[in-house]
């Protein structure tokens, strides 16, 4: 259980915001909805199509995402997968497994660890790909790090890009106005480009706001990002609903410690 109206800021896009929003209410918490991201289906080239309709050449589909799940499934239809000579499937994180489990589709390999390409990177599935080809189903401009360390390897790698982030206009004053009265407890942050958009909409003078108020974020390389801005009090969690739900409830029992008489 939270704090009766525990205030815990989550900036997910509207459409995957709702599960967490709920386990935080059904504990006695206040979920203040702030959506950060906003994410889009994008116009897939047909070179993108193609190569997401004819994979018998494909040795690994990777999806970075339930995003790109998601966006797959929709562009392509629920039988996608059935319908073709099926590579083997690898998921960067639990979500997207989970995503993927959904639409009956069997997840090959996953981190075991940190939910991130460094992690897939790490399995020995992978450390040899010479000869192998690959496909990565992701959102517009993510990272590289992934692509690039399998050609190193000797893969061959290609995209199919089926979604895009977007950064929405936000209501700064409002915001801060709730934070001021101390309405936000602990903020959640589930990308770097969430956290951005936070801190360049910011006005420099109430950066302190957030820096000072514990923030759960996904994974390291995001811990770390925030660190590296000033936060005090970070907490890290994996992607999915309750396990950033379980972070947040740790996140209110070390607040609550803090705030608790020295005997």
């Amino acid at each position: 259980m939270l704090p009766s109206c525990l205030g815990v800021l989550v900036t997910r896009p509207v459409e995957q915001a709702e599960g967490l929003c709920k386990l935080i209410e059904d504990a006695g918490g206040k979920a203040i909805r702030l959506p950060l991201l906003e994410i889009q289906p994008v116009q897939v080239e047909d070179i993108g199509l193609s190569r997401l309709r004819h994979l018998e050449h494909t040795d690994w589909l990777i999806f970075v995402s339930a995003n790109a799940v998601r966006y797959a499934f929709e562009l392509l239809g629920p039988q996608w997968l059935n319908s073709v000579s099926m590579p083997k499937i690898a998921a960067i994180g639990q979500a997207t497994a989970n995503a993927l489990l959904d639409k009956g589709v069997a997840v090959d390999l996953k981190p075991k660890e940190q939910f991130n390409s460094e992690s897939l990177l790490a399995h020995l599935e992978l450390t040899d790909a010479k000869r192998l080809s690959f496909l990565i189903v992701r959102g517009e401009g993510g990272r590289e790090l992934l692509a690039d360390t399998l050609r190193q390897r000797g893969g061959k790698v290609e995209y199919a890009e089926v979604y895009r982030r977007v950064a929405p206009e936000i209501d700064v004053n409002g915001l801060l106005a709730s934070w001021r009265r101390g309405d936000i407890a602990i903020v959640t942050l589930t990308s770097g480009e969430a956290l951005a958009n936070l801190w360049q909409r910011m006005p420099e003078g109430d950066r302190e706001l957030l820096l000072h108020t514990p923030i759960v974020v996904i994974g390291s390389r995001m811990a770390k990002q925030v660190r590296e801005l000033g936060a005090v009090h970070v907490f890290e969690a994996e992607a999915t609903d309750a396990d950033i739900f379980d972070a947040v409830v740790h996140t209110a029992q070390e607040i609550n410690k803090t705030h608790q008489p020295r005997g």
